[in-house]
């Protein structure tokens, strides 16, 4: 690693630079840390990558990035490779965004990532990156019974196609109708680091999720998701990331189509802000982030909300999208568009009975 890095690279030795370009490809592409090493033109999140090692270099994080350095070569884990660097940009945002970022010294108890100083109050901050579903990556290597596979054959060549349904949240379990791939996809968002005893009970505390490693084709995770409802030329679906953390037991949860072809399963828990008792959870808001942006979603009914100033850094995050985040801008704003998100909800549930009816 040199003296003062500034990317990726320089916190790699030649040698290991030389394995991770040869690395043989993975079910979702190349070794994660290739990306932000050897892409040809650069996205924004290979760009934030390496900025964030810049930024935490000159914040005092050496050390930091050195014990970062082993997760980052290990080719037999790439999902902790991908972990890895989700960390080194949720670090880097907070910088760049004017936070205090102290990391948090990991051991075998379980331990949030960074402690972060808002100017006025203490943040703890976990990081969690969302891979998809462990029995959904088999379906990228090989081929399993049912799945279609063809052969073409040229004069010079011969093309093999593998065609599958891949559903990187799930799959829904067929004896437990009327599940939905969206329905589940829901509540594994909503069940992300489910065990909050290392979160704070006396202090803010925020979810920080990446979907930049979700499955085969992680683009098809965006913003949109964090609209209550999504609608277009194929129908009306159900916002999975809104209804994680807002949706409530019994809620029409959508999937693509319009009446009388489309499917309609009921939410069968409650969104993660929206539990009660003994299960409530501790945190005061989660930052998604998705191919093309990032938001923070706040929790209205959280024991203890972000300051002022805490907020208002969150808006300095990179890539941040102001019209879709649902914050406390003033006073009870969370709420009023968490209830604004249901009514809407509700309004077209009772639209598709009228349909129904008709």
């Amino acid at each position: 690693m040199t003296v003062t890095p500034s990317s990726v690279r320089d916190l790699l030795t030649y040698a290991e630079l030389s394995e991770i370009e040869k690395a043989p490809l993975i079910p979702t592409g190349r070794y994660p840390t290739w990306y932000p090493i050897f892409y040809d033109e650069p996205k924004t999140v290979e760009f934030l990558t390496n900025q964030s090692v810049a930024l935490v270099a000159k914040a005092g994080g050496i050390d930091w990035l050195r014990a970062l350095h082993g997760r980052l070569t290990r080719l037999e884990d790439p999902e902790d490779a991908a972990a890895a660097l989700a960390e080194l940009r949720a670090y880097g945002g907070l910088l760049h965004a004017g936070f205090g970022v102290s990391p948090i010294a990991q051991s075998e108890v379980a331990a949030p990532e960074f402690s972060v100083d808002a100017g006025d109050e203490l943040i703890v901050v976990e990081v969690f990156t969302k891979h998809q579903c462990g029995a959904d990556k088999h379906l990228l290597g090989g081929t399993p019974p049912g799945v279609e596979h063809f052969a073409t054959k040229g004069e010079h060549a011969t093309i093999e196609t593998t065609v599958s349904v891949l559903q990187p949240g799930g799959a829904p379990d067929p004896t437990r109708p009327p599940h939905s791939v969206r329905a589940d996809l829901i509540s594994r968002v909503c069940a992300a680091r489910g065990d909050e005893t290392q979160l704070s009970d006396k202090a803010p505390s925020l979810l920080w999720i990446d979907f930049r490693s979700f499955g085969l084709w992680p683009e098809a995770m965006k913003l949109e998701q964090a609209a209550p409802l999504i609608s277009g030329r194929d129908g009306l679906t159900s916002g999975a990331l809104w209804y994680a953390f807002y949706g409530w037991r019994g809620a029409p949860v959508f999937e693509d189509c319009f009446f009388p072809r489309d499917r309609v399963a009921p939410m069968e828990h409650d969104g993660r802000f929206r539990v009660t008792g003994e299960k409530k959870t501790k945190l005061s808001g989660a930052i998604l982030v998705v191919s093309d942006g990032l938001i923070l979603l706040e929790n209205p009914w959280t024991a203890h909300p972000l300051s002022d100033r805490a907020r208002g850094l969150c808006e300095r995050l990179p890539c941040f999208d102001l019209g879709r985040a649902v914050c406390n801008w003033s006073p009870g704003d969370a709420l009023a568009l968490t209830d604004l998100g249901r009514h809407q909800i509700e309004a077209m549930e009772h639209w598709r009975e009228v349909f129904e009816g008709d």
